[in-house]
């Protein structure tokens, strides 16, 4: 279901550029899961999962997605100081793990986004995490429909869009915030975070992909 009439559809891409998020597989059972941050916190090379650094690009919120077992618990640390509790993720899904500070300590929520498989090879999929503490998250196209609304909390929303471009709006209690969706295309997988940056919100995006698998 695209996300308006109004929304102009582009010629699919070729087969080669379509599903980045799912090239080099890892083998069955693996859970993907990456790493973004809550409020005015730079991770640079900090970030290790189970003792391998996870790199976060800069101006990105999130690290790429990191195929791990599904059978064994997953430990997060920042210059040496674990993130929450060991976690064990379920084979076959996408996570999202948010980090924030609480005072001297670190805390981590894991989102679950499902298998991530649904999306149609003709559209491309978006996703929106509200990152903004004490309000629910609203995403529009400027002087258009809504989006997504009542996004909680450290949650997510997604649907399937016509490959496009547009102005985008975000709101949560009193902020705002806007992105221009930069150009998708058949098969691409969009990941938008409104968080709170300097006491005010940002809407920022990205492309989701998973690292090339190694056996770690």
């Amino acid at each position: 279901m695209g996300i308006a009439t109004c929304w102009l559809a582009i010629s699919p891409a070729p087969a080669q550029e379509i599903g980045k998020l799912y090239a080099t597989r890892p083998p069955p059972g693996s859970a993907f899961i990456r790493v973004a941050t809550i409020g005015d916190i730079k991770l640079g090379t900090k970030l290790h999962i189970n003792a391998r650094d996870l790199p976060v690009v800069d101006n990105d919120v999130a690290s790429r997605y990191r195929a791990v077992r599904a059978d064994a618990s997953i430990k997060l640390s920042i210059d040496s100081a674990a993130v929450g509790e060991n976690v064990t993720f379920l084979p076959d899904r996408f996570y999202t793990v948010v980090i924030a500070r609480q005072g001297a300590n670190w805390t981590s929520h894991a989102i679950d986004e499902g298998q991530g498989g649904n999306a149609s090879d003709l559209k491309a999929q978006l996703r929106f995490f509200n990152l903004m503490p004490d309000c629910e998250a609203t995403l529009r196209i400027a002087e258009g429909p809504t989006v997504f609304d009542a996004v909680a909390f450290t949650t997510v929303k997604s649907r399937a869009i016509n490959p496009v471009e547009a102005q985008l709006e975000a709101t949560c209690g009193g902020s705002n915030a806007s992105l221009k969706l930069p150009p998708l295309r058949a098969g691409d997988h969009y990941s938008l975070f409104l968080s709170q940056t300097g006491g005010k919100g940002a809407l920022s995006g990205q492309f989701d992909e998973t690292e090339p698998y190694r056996d770690r």
